[in-house]
């Protein structure tokens, strides 16, 4: 049997002229039982849908921050920008999957794209959010092993599919969803009140969470989004 086909965005290397992406969300899709296969945003946007004709399933990646005029702010000091060409591909690209219902999954910057995409807005620096006992959602210096717990909404696909309400996830980034876009459910939030988690459960597959699960795929709880991922994009392709 065929395994699915799952679309991979990738990023980019500042200043050179390369593609970039994580082996880990390769890994993950493979660990799941999918096919990784890499999308390269430098694409006329008429390819958009020739590229979701081949695909089962979609991971929008992580990387950096969307243009917030998309939601009426000015960019603030801390936001870095992403690859202006790499945020028309990816929106033009949700647009697709959402006209065929396909499959998705989106990590970090694809939580917010998704969030965005729908009329949503993001808090773009964190540290100034109000917070009662914030906790520290960045990165600092090279330590990607901080984590913090999640509370996942009970009655939620994310929660169906974890099989759990409680987790412990990575964290490392600095912008979140603030308003939620049209049709999205918040389902998951750190203690501190920032949104980690929204889905639209009007749709086979569509998640979008703050953290990165493929760098924690070899724990069970983090596998099983590129699981049930896969599982979706697996009865999409038998359809």
């Amino acid at each position: 049997m065929a395994k699915p086909r799952i679309g991979i965005t990738m990023d980019y290397v500042t200043g050179k002229p390369h593609y970039m992406l994580p082996w880990t969300y390769a890994e993950a899709v493979e660990k799941a039982g999918g096919l990784p296969l890499m999308l390269p945003y430098r694409s006329d946007l008429s390819q958009v849908p020739h590229y979701l004709d081949g695909l089962d399933g979609v991971v929008l990646s992580g990387g950096d921050d969307l243009d917030p005029s998309l939601f009426g702010e000015e960019r603030h000091a801390m936001a870095r920008a992403v690859d202006p060409d790499r945020q028309k591909f990816e929106f033009a690209l949700l647009t697709e999957i959402e006209r065929r219902a396909t499959p998705v999954l989106g990590i970090c910057l694809g939580s917010q794209l998704m969030n965005v995409h729908r009329g949503g807005s993001l808090y773009q620096f964190l540290p100034d959010m109000d917070r009662s006992e914030p906790l520290e959602h960045r990165r600092i210096g090279d330590d990607w092993g901080a984590r913090h717990g999640v509370s996942v909404e009970p009655k939620s696909n994310l929660s169906h599919l974890l099989g759990k309400t409680q987790l412990e996830c990575n964290t490392s980034h600095k912008q979140s969803v603030h308003k939620p876009g049209h049709g999205l459910r918040v389902v998951a939030t750190a203690p501190d009140g920032v949104i980690e988690a929204t889905e639209d459960p009007s749709f086979p597959f569509y998640i979008g969470v703050q953290w990165h699960p493929e760098r924690q795929n070899d724990e069970a709880d983090h596998l099983k989004l590129f699981q049930g991922l896969v599982s979706a994009a697996t009865r999409r392709a038998g359809t």
